[in-house]
């Protein structure tokens, strides 16, 4: 904390009063270690902070411009006080865990019991103000977002208000431009997907934002007695969460969007019927929410491909699948379909077969890593030129196809050194 109220001190001696305040405050009182700190500064010109300073630069995108920099050591971003004090700029924000503000001299600013509600583990509308809401209803999803991640309860009066909004205004949900929409929907999957996405559903807010996923409970899995697509969807996020923390694969943006679109744009339960339109259907979706072009291609992957791990699977496939798309992307292939197993519940019937498989990936990807050991980070032993002056070669197609099989060679273990790799070379040639 010291630190931190160095910094306040610092920019204080440009004759700016200035307050830590928003998720920095919030995140200090929660005991968690903030990589960027907030502020607040009493000017209406960031640009004289900035050369006051000596250092920053302002970013004037977007409704509120802020000055961007490091102080000490400590990386910042400030915007300028919303009203003529500190209590009006609190009152603007949203939720009362986020409307706490500390001086210079360490002294708290706390007028809506911002505090009191993170040590009860509550989420409740600053003030207790309805208007909040109405000013800009995507609000509503920022609160589910923090209530999963923190595991916190929304306050009564809170939940009343929210409920009664959503009933009058649904045409106020739906003027949400799916980009913004995008945006807390991603915050949220990638740190609670499953507890965020129930309490969507709880208030009725997935209609707004992924209809396709919703329309998914008129689908039953066609099971004896079996649960919709839908709940099938729940349980496969259910599980990525259970595992999240322990696991750095499942952390991936397109891990959890391929659990949340698993089964949209089809009717059955292994996705045999998944075709061009299902995966157009998904794309569209992600790119409203301006996901980027190579995680929906990652999404995509992994949702075609990760069935065929239920099968045996060899080496050489392997090491095939790993060179056509990626290490990753065939790492978390195989763990995304531990997790649809064990949602679906026939983990103990594929779990030798998930198991044999897992241990033939991870023999391909060591011998691919002992490469990268043995030349100080290369991902061959070779380069094309060397392959073509080893073997007296002009460019050519050929040099590629060769390059391409002792990739092969390697990832099977049949090279394993620089001289294998130009043995291996010459023996193709001869």
């Amino acid at each position: 904390m010291r630190n931190y109220l160095d910094v306040l001190t610092k920019i204080e001696e440009t004759g700016a009063k200035t307050w830590l305040v928003g998720d920095t405050v919030r995140m200090l009182e929660m005991g968690i270690q903030p990589e960027i700190i907030t502020l607040a500064i009493d000017s209406d010109d960031m640009y004289a902070v900035s050369q006051a300073l000596g250092t920053g630069t302002v970013d004037a995108r977007g409704p509120f411009p802020a000055l961007r920099g490091e102080i000490l050591g400590v990386p910042f971003r400030a915007f300028g006080l919303r009203g003529g004090s500190i209590e009006e700029d609190l009152a603007c924000r949203d939720l009362s865990i986020e409307a706490i503000a500390i001086r210079s001299d360490g002294g708290v600013v706390d007028p809506f019991g911002g505090r009191f509600d993170i040590r009860n583990g509550v989420i409740r509308l600053t003030g207790d103000n309805v208007d909040l809401i109405e000013a800009d209803p995507l609000r509503i999803l920022r609160m589910l977002r923090f209530a999963a991640e923190f595991e916190m309860d929304i306050f009564w009066k809170t939940e009343t208000d929210v409920r009664k909004f959503l009933d009058v205004h649904a045409d106020r949900m739906k003027d949400i431009p799916a980009e913004r929409w995008g945006r807390e929907i991603m915050k949220g999957l990638i740190r609670r997907p499953y507890s965020f996405i129930e309490l969507c559903d709880d208030y009725d807010l997935i209609p707004f934002f992924l209809k396709d996923l919703y329309d998914l409970n008129n689908i039953p899995d066609g099971r004896k007695n079996g649960i919709s697509l839908y709940e099938h969807t729940l349980n496969v996020l259910k599980v990525i969460e259970a595992r999240f923390d322990t696991n750095r694969l499942m952390q991936s943006e397109a891990f959890v969007l391929a659990g949340l679109f698993k089964y949209v744009g089809t009717k059955t339960l292994d996705g045999s019927d998944r075709g061009k339109h299902s995966e157009r259907l998904i794309t569209d979706y992600m790119t409203q929410w301006n996901v980027t072009s190579e995680t929906v291609s990652d999404v995509i992957e992994i949702i075609t491909h990760f069935n065929k791990v239920y099968s045996p699977v060899t080496e050489e496939d392997f090491c095939k699948n790993v060179l056509q798309f990626s290490t990753k992307g065939v790492e978390v292939a195989v763990e995304f379909a531990k997790c649809v197993a064990e949602a679906e519940g026939f983990v103990n019937d594929v779990s030798d077969t998930l198991e044999n498989n897992h241990w033939n990936l991870k023999q391909v990807l060591r011998r691919f890593n002992h490469v990268k050991l043995q030349t100080e980070g290369a991902s061959r032993y070779m380069t094309g030129r060397e392959v073509m002056t080893l073997l007296h070669m002009k460019p050519g197609k050929r040099v590629g196809e060769l390059l391409e099989g002792l990739d092969m060679a390697v990832g099977t273990g049949k090279v394993n050194s620089r001289s294998s790799a130009e043995r291996w070379l010459k023996e193709q040639t001869a």
